[in-house]
């Protein structure tokens, strides 16, 4: 994953630290309810399971009794905790006040292909749904299935033929990983006015040939409590004789040796001060006039990709032509991010997965 889904990914409601789970109803409304109630502050978040739009919980605890707000629905709760139960009112914006009833939740089974990381807040919110098989797309001479969780209406594709058996399950089971964490991350993200605050979601018809597959997944959101709507790429390439995730220096790298340990403090530095040099002058050799830096009279919202700093984590995955990189801009001139015209061309990639052998 690149910035742009870690930035989402930021944007969704932070987890309680010492959390139980509790589920019942708000009057006849079905709801599942976290609650951490380890200190003297009362911090949680809540979903009506017909919905299952994630709410954000916070307020104050005296004794066993718990007085919370909600910032995105101004719904009002005061529970009183009697042993497994959590019992009392739920004050909606409008005034109404319900009997809320609460129990510790069974936690059911996560979705056949979920993460096995799923906490079980996400498991119960995500039970029921299912990922339902839709239309095959012929690829030359491959074929893909699109999958679709109905609700949130997040695809996906899964590979029907064309490579060995081994490789084509590990990557099906990636890909469904990715779908459910795609369908998370909508109920995740919910709008001031309601529903879901994802405007875009959507996976890329895949690159596959011989040795890889590769698609992007573009995304645009609002979360409530966010300050601004945001938006992004996120690439996911595997080799495809083995079936395994590949990093960016699998395909392209700079400097002699090995670079250096992903997410360590001199694999930063490697792409600070040798990866995004690097890449500037590559594609500055095959897209010059794109990448001639902004005259110094220039707009300040004009978009300089002759900066090394908006290339040093790029977004990127393959494509026909070769590797695609999309640079990443602060706030102010995030329109120009990931232009399409940046990419690679297949002979100038030097990374060890083009040489392996099948």
């Amino acid at each position: 994953m690149i910035r742009a889904a870690l930035l989402f990914a930021a944007l969704l409601p932070a987890s309680a630290t010492a959390q139980t789970l509790y589920e019942g109803s708000a009057g006849p409304a079905p709801m599942v309810l976290e609650l951490d109630h380890g200190t003297d502050e009362a911090v949680g978040r809540y979903f009506y399971r017909r919905t299952r739009f994630d709410s954000d919980l916070s307020g104050e605890r005296h004794g066993e009794t718990f007085t919370l707000e909600s910032r995105l629905t101004e719904d009002k709760l005061v529970l009183t905790r009697q042993g497994p139960r959590l019992t009392g009112t739920l004050t909606t914006s409008k005034g109404r006040t319900l009997p809320v009833s609460l129990r510790l939740a069974t936690l059911p089974s996560r979705p056949p292909g979920a993460p096995a990381d799923l906490d079980g807040y996400a498991r119960l919110q995500l039970a029921g749904l299912t990922l339902a098989p839709g239309p095959m797309q012929r690829i030359g001479t491959r074929t893909i299935r699109w999958y679709v969780e109905p609700q949130s209406h997040t695809r996906l594709f899964r590979l029907e033929d064309g490579y060995t058996a081994p490789a084509r399950d590990k990557i099906n089971a990636a890909l469904a990983e990715t779908q459910w964490r795609h369908v998370q991350q909508w109920f995740d993200c919910a709008a001031r006015e309601g529903g879901t605050g994802v405007d875009t979601d959507e996976a890329s018809v895949p690159h596959l040939d011989e040795r890889f597959l590769s698609y992007a997944w573009q995304s645009a959101w609002s979360c409530s409590g966010a300050a601004h709507p945001d938006f992004g790429t996120s690439g996911f390439t595997y080799d495809a004789r083995t079936g395994d995730p590949l990093k960016l220096e699998d395909l392209l790298r700079f400097g002699d040796g090995p670079p250096p340990a992903e997410d360590s403090s001199t694999w930063y530095s490697y792409r600070g001060d040798r990866f995004a040099p690097g890449l500037v002058a590559l594609l500055t050799r095959y897209h010059p006039e794109e990448m001639t830096a902004p005259a110094e009279n220039a707009e300040e919202d004009e978009c300089n990709y002759a900066d090394p700093e908006v290339w040093d984590f790029p977004a990127w995955y393959l494509t026909a032509d070769g590797l695609f990189v999309g640079a990443y801009f602060p706030r102010v001139n995030r329109a120009c991010d990931a232009p399409d015209w940046a990419v690679i061309p297949w002979q100038a990639l030097n990374g060890p997965a083009l040489h392996r052998q099948p």
